[in-house]
This record gives structure tokens, C-alpha cells and sequence, in this order.
């Protein structure tokens, strides 16, 4: 399972370094020169942050993919709603994102050290990867170089970000749209596998009768942890 795990992890770091990575040209220590311990810095702060608040290194993950599937790894998935503009963590297809504050915590970290220098788009990326690492997969090396969005394709989020509730025929059509192979959606969804699922998310598969391909002793399982619809 653990070797599965880490698969799963790894071909999905693999996929965001080579798709729609954000414009600009990626390279391996991007910030070699003009901040050199911009990494260094970003790594103890997910450290620190999976240790006071272990939920945080799930949410570095799915901040990556929400980021990356919409246009691309440009951290759009960061802009506030505006007047007349709504953000793409507003979207219901967004639900349960949370840990954004501290995000800006590791920025604020790296601004320290070198102003204006460090993208958004680039800590998101290697807060993920850095955040593997603390949920025991990988170390992957990772391209960086990413330039930050200045506009929210919040128009974009449902179409691209598949309901929780959509059926296998409809997300591998979705990602193969894309370029994303059924190979690379496996490991997509197996990251699944750490963090939690949300109630809202599940409760029809519970009630009014439960879903009768849940296994009974889980089904009582979940509807203690989920005890009404």
C-alpha cells in the first residue's frame, strides 16, 4: 500500500512539472541566485506549519491541483473575490479548501528574505512537494520559475474540476481532455487516499437507506461520523 501511495505522489508531481506549468521558463533552482535559500525556507516552514497543524500538508496538496487544473500552475487559485470578479476558492467546487493563511505565512517567510522575488505559483508547487515528503512519500526535484496569475478563471473551475459525485466515464473523459492519460487520473485520484472527505460529500450514499455496496459495519462507521443528511 505504502509503494502504491508513493506512486501516487510521484507521478502526480511528475504530471503538474510537465502540464500547463505557468508561463515562463521552468528550471531546477530557479532562485539559485537571486534567493538562494528561498526553498530552504519554504521546506522549514511546511515543517513547522505539518507539526503545529498536520492537516496542512494535505491541504499543500490539493492547492496544487486545484491550482494547476484551472489554465495553469499560476496560483489564480490565490486572488480574493472582487467586485464584479469571484475567485476560484469561492467556487462550490472548492469546498473544504482551507489553510490559505498560511500560505501567506510562507510567503511572508521568503519575502523576509528576498522582496519580490519568490512567485505565489512556485511556493504553492514546492509547498506540495515539501508536504509529501511529510506525509511519507518522495522528495521530488522540482522545476521552478512559475509567474503569478493577475486574474481568477473562476468561470472555469466547473468545468474542469470534476463533481465528487461524477461517475469514472465522465473525470477520465474531463482529464483526457486535457492531456491527462487514465494512467495519470488513477494516481489523481489515489492521492485521495490522506486527508479527509468531507460529510456533505457522502450523506446521500447514507440516507434516507444506506448505499448497498458499502460495506454495513463501514456504513455504521460513517453515519456516527456523519449522524444526520
Amino acid at each position: 500500500m505504502a509503494a502504491k501511495t508513493h506512486f501516487s505522489f510521484l507521478l502526480l508531481l511528475v504530471l503538474f512539472q510537465l502540464f500547463n506549468s505557468g508561463r515562463g521558463q521552468l528550471q531546477l533552482n530557479y532562485y539559485a541566485k537571486s534567493c538562494p535559500k528561498a526553498e530552504e525556507i519554504i521546506k522549514q516552514q511546511v515543517i513547522d506549519l505539518y507539526y503545529e497543524h498536520g492537516n496542512t500538508a494535505v491541504s499543500w496538496l490539493r492547492n496544487l491541483f486545484h491550482d494547476c487544473i484551472v489554465k495553469s500552475c499560476d496560483a489564480s487559485l490565490l486572488l480574493e473575490t472582487v467586485v464584479g470578479v469571484e475567485s476560484e476558492k469561492d467556487s462550490s467546487r472548492s469546498f473544504g479548501m482551507r489553510n490559505f493563511k498560511y500560505v501567506n505565512k510562507i510567503k511572508a517567510a521568503v519575502e523576509k528574505e528576498c522582496p519580490l522575488t519568490v512567485s505565489c505559483a512556485d511556493i504553492v508547487a514546492l509547498s506540495a512537494r515539501d508536504g509529501i515528503v511529510m506525509l511519507k512519500g518522495p522528495h521530488i526535484d522540482l522545476k521552478t520559475g512559475r509567474k503569478d496569475s493577475k486574474m481568477s478563471y473562476s468561470n472555469m473551475v466547473e468545468e474542469l474540476v470534476p463533481q465528487h459525485n461524477a461517475s469514472l466515464v465522465n473525470v477520465l473523459s474531463r482529464f483526457n481532455s486535457i492531456g491527462i492519460d487514465t494512467e495519470a487520473t488513477v494516481a489523481l485520484l489515489g492521492s485521495h487516499s490522506v486527508g479527509r472527505v468531507h460529510c456533505v460529500n457522502l450523506v446521500e450514499r447514507l440516507y434516507p437507506t444506506v448505499d448497498p455496496t458499502i460495506d454495513p459495519e463501514y456504513a455504521k462507521y460513517l453515519k456516527m461520523r456523519c449522524p444526520t443528511p
